[in-house]
């Protein structure tokens, strides 16, 4: 059955995440896309979008997202990034859901900010090191409703976060302004991101049916020059050229493109493992090749790397029998045939 992935950073720990969700790091420009053009018998089935980057690291593009959406993937939002791209794309069949989402759709969160976070990487667990605008509106407005803190008190605290640039927006200095605020801050794992983050996963474990799509992709020459096509490679494309450039002037590259078509082939038509046995092909593949060549993949990457590798496995078992007439077959094609009985005639050879 088609995975169900995750896109979750700081507004969730990891540990959260629950069983049959496959966790991935905030979501950035092309990471969707990349899952669309992964081959349909490997593609998840749903894709649930929490966090995601931006500033620094271009964000997600809606244009890959009804990509998704028109491939028949589920794709849903909540939250922080997710929910703002559920907001912009409910019209054409991405679901949303939360309190996040709902104040999107109705406009009474218009800034982007007001979901943003600093936070650590994933070494840390993504740990938010900044409250976002959203959580610290609920949780002034629920101390105020407590009486903890004054009417007065919550708007001009609320105005005074609200004045910070994202990443200053910090839990402990409202509370120097209002000790009553001790502990009632939001975190990772706590506050209306999370619960909104938690309500979309309880909905992407469901499997729910992907809408109908009644409208059409528009194939801009833009989208045309950035979609993936399909198997893509991890490299950018001029870092691939140089690379297939360089296999070719030290005659490497025909043999890596042979055993790559076997591998193609092998992943098309031979059984590949999940669960259990994905988990222990990964760790087969972890420990036969240098970490520096899988420093690149991320979970779900390494997953298919293992389970391609299953596949070539399993094909070349059922195909050892007939190597033998298949080898001289490719000799002859060759020309090599004849070369090569001459050159090792063998002992008992016929004279």
């Amino acid at each position: 059955m088609a995975e169900i992935v995750a896109f979750v950073g700081p507004t969730l720990p990891r540990a959260e995440i629950p069983d049959g969700v496959r966790a991935l790091p905030p979501v950035a420009q092309g990471d969707v896309a990349r899952l669309v053009a992964l081959p349909p018998s490997r593609r998840p089935g749903w894709i649930a979008i929490v966090d995601g980057v931006y500033e620094r690291v271009p964000a997600v593009w809606h244009k890959e997202i009804l990509w998704a959406l028109s491939e028949g993937i589920w794709v849903g939002g909540a939250a922080s990034m997710g929910a703002l791209r559920a907001a912009e794309l409910v019209p054409y069949g991405m679901a949303g859901v939360g309190a996040v989402y709902a104040a999107a759709v109705s406009g009474e969160l218009v800034d982007d900010d007001e979901v943003a976070v600093a936070h650590l990487g994933p070494e840390d667990g993504y740990r938010p090191v900044s409250a976002a605008m959203v959580d610290i509106r609920a949780a002034l407005a629920a101390a105020a409703a407590e009486g903890l803190i004054s009417q007065e008190q919550r708007a001009a605290l609320t105005a005074a976060a609200k004045r910070l640039h994202y990443p200053d927006r910090r839990w402990p200095a409202l509370v120097r302004e209002a000790p009553a605020l001790e502990g009632r801050g939001p975190g990772q794992g706590r506050g209306v991101k999370a619960d909104d983050a938690r309500e979309l996963l309880r909905l992407a474990l469901t499997r729910p049916e992907p809408p109908p799509v009644t409208w059409h992709l528009e194939q801009t020459e833009q989208w045309r020059a950035a979609r993936p096509a399909p198997g893509a490679p991890d490299l950018p494309p001029g870092r691939l050229a140089a690379l297939f450039d360089g296999l070719r002037r030290d005659g490497s590259y025909p043999d890596l493109e042979r055993a790559a078509t076997l591998r193609l082939l092998a992943a098309r038509h031979y059984p590949r493992p999940s669960g259990p046995a994905l988990a222990e092909w990964v760790a087969r593949v972890r420990s036969h090749v240098p970490a520096a060549d899988l420093a690149d993949l991320d979970d779900l990457r390494l997953g298919e790397l293992a389970a391609d590798q299953a596949a070539l496995v399993a094909a070349c078992a059922e195909a050892e029998p007939g190597l033998p007439g298949a080898i001289l077959d490719v000799l002859r094609i060759r020309g090599q045939y004849a070369e090569h009985l001459e050159q090792y005639p063998g002992e008992g050879a016929d004279p």
